[in-house]
């Protein structure tokens, strides 16, 4: 198969700035900064033919103890580094600007958004999951998603552990590995059943590694919201086909999730203009060659394939096309 330049929209870094400060980062007991430099994630992309790296903040990076000015300037610091980076290798990165805390500094993250956009030209933003313990559906939230909604920006949606919930569920079972997937779901859920995607459909939200369960459980949810759980729902609510019609809309990066039992589920159910490839490096290096490796060996007509490796990145970000060839 003809090597194919892929767009990987699921790129984390973490500056030496961080990795110096690393007692101020909550970090979980089991979890541990990876070393990273820009040379790193260079050959990363050179090894996986990977043209240009999305790169957003690690949920271990940039999540810090401190006063709002001190996160404020933490964040302010990130995306600078960031914008230098792809200023630096225009071709190679782009960057999902970090935010303050949605629940803690909300004038704070109003602020973020419009520096990181309109000055830094941010290619997009980056959200967690869930902050002070609520989902991105939350009514709290809704000020930044009409901010976003404005700026017809692109949000990579990424999952961290939920509020008061230790790493390791068991001994066996830290978050990563069935958590942050429901996490996922749980947040994207979330913005749809409280009408927020409906309300804000020029705010264009990626959901991280294979769109957590959503492509499994979307018909139940739908099912049970409609009738059992129909209390739930308000006036702004979907209903009906609706509800799946918007869990639909929402875009999917591939990180870790390059097996064909995933990849048969999820093609049948999410529109292929809405998926995008991803890695999860550095934090899944390993893992991500693998699921890059198995993704290479599924059965797929080369037109999806291209979609899904590059097109449909560039459909999201138009200063990539000048990089396409």
């Amino acid at each position: 198969m003809e090597a194919m330049g892929k767009i990987d929209c699921h790129h984390h870094i973490i500056p030496q700035f961080q990795q110096e400060h690393s007692e101020a980062i909550k970090l979980p007991a089991g979890a541990s900064i990876q070393a990273w430099s820009d040379e790193v994630s260079l050959a990363f992309l050179d090894k996986l033919n990977i043209d240009t790296g999305i790169i957003s903040a690690s949920p271990h990076g940039i999540i810090v103890a401190g006063s709002r000015n001190e996160v404020r300037t933490s964040v302010r610091k990130w995306n600078e580094y960031a914008s230098a980076l792809r200023a630096a290798h225009p071709e190679r990165f782009g960057f999902f600007a970090a935010l303050p805390d949605l629940s803690e500094d909300q004038d704070g993250v109003l602020e973020e958004i419009r520096y990181a956009l309109d000055i830094l030209k941010a290619d997009g933003i980056s959200l967690w999951t869930s902050y002070g313990g609520r989902y991105l559906g939350a009514k709290e939230f809704a000020p930044v998603f009409d901010a976003l909604d404005r700026q017809r920006a692109v949000v990579h949606v990424h999952p961290i552990p939920p509020r008061d919930v230790p790493f390791f569920t068991t001994p066996f079972l830290p978050q990563p590995l069935i958590d942050f997937p429901h996490e996922t779901t749980r947040t994207a859920t979330d913005l749809v059943l409280s009408g927020r995607k409906r309300q804000y459909p020029n705010c264009k939200i990626i959901l991280s590694h294979g769109g957590g369960t959503l492509p499994y459980l979307s018909d139940r949810l739908s099912a049970l919201s409609n009738n059992l759980f129909s209390g739930i729902l308000h006036e702004n609510s979907p209903r009906g086909d609706q509800i799946v019609e918007d869990l639909k809309s929402f875009y999917i990066d591939l990180a870790l999730s390059g097996s064909p039992n995933i990849l048969d589920c999820l093609l049948k159910w999410a529109p292929h203009h809405h998926i995008l490839w991803g890695s999860d490096f550095p934090h899944a290096t390993a893992e991500a060659e693998h699921f890059d490796s198995t993704l290479e060996n599924y059965e797929m007509d080369s037109q999806l394939r291209k979609m899904c490796y590059r097109d449909n990145a560039l459909a999201l970000f138009p200063r990539l096309r000048s990089n396409s060839h």
